[in-house]
């Protein structure tokens, strides 16, 4: 060869390292332009009411941890409220109802008709609403530890499932039963 060429094996390894390196900086590129849309995909999913996820929790941003969740038992004040909900003593009926990964508490609720009744749903975890479409019921979503209040007149007997209308919720066992007789 002549001085100041190079030889055809010189080549190759010039080559397989500018392959290497276009590989390494393509994978960067799409592995954070993907973990920037999952975060972008969150903030604006209705479900997820502008909130932001925590890093590493879900592929997507939005299926995070939101495994099923033991409801806790019904505390001493909502066996009360449950008691007093057909009480004819009074019209005023309030009722404190946890919500969280996928359940309700408490998930029977029974009052008289004519009765105004106030659910104050407090979540425990997630993003969770109440809606009740027989009776035009609907909370805002609330985010974790946050309580949303309801007030309502109950106006006509039935039986009316109150249920979360976040995407999967109801289906997962998210809902309830509210009987007024």
């Amino acid at each position: 060869m002549a001085d100041g060429q190079k030889s055809p094996a010189t080549h190759v390894v010039y080559i397989i390292i500018i392959i290497v390196l276009l590989v390494v900086v393509a994978g960067e590129y799409f592995y954070f332009h993907n973990k920037q849309q999952s975060a972008m995909m969150a903030a604006n999913h209705p479900a997820m009411n502008g909130q932001m996820m925590p890093p590493g929790k879900g592929k997507d941003g939005i299926n995070m941890a939101m495994m099923a969740v033991k409801p806790p038992p019904l505390s001493d004040q909502q066996n009360q409220q449950l008691t007093e909900g057909t009480s004819k003593s009074t019209t005023q009926k309030t009722f404190n109802i946890t919500a969280g990964n996928f359940y309700f508490v408490p998930n029977k609720i029974t009052v008289n008709k004519g009765d105004k009744v106030t659910f104050n749903v407090t979540n425990a975890g997630g993003v969770h609403d109440l809606v009740i479409n027989e009776l035009g019921i609907k909370t805002p979503v609330a985010k974790t530890a946050t309580t949303e209040t309801y007030t309502f007149s109950a106006s006509k007997t039935g039986s009316f499932v109150y249920y979360c209308s976040v995407p999967g919720h109801r289906q997962k066992g998210m809902w309830g039963t509210l009987t007024v007789q």
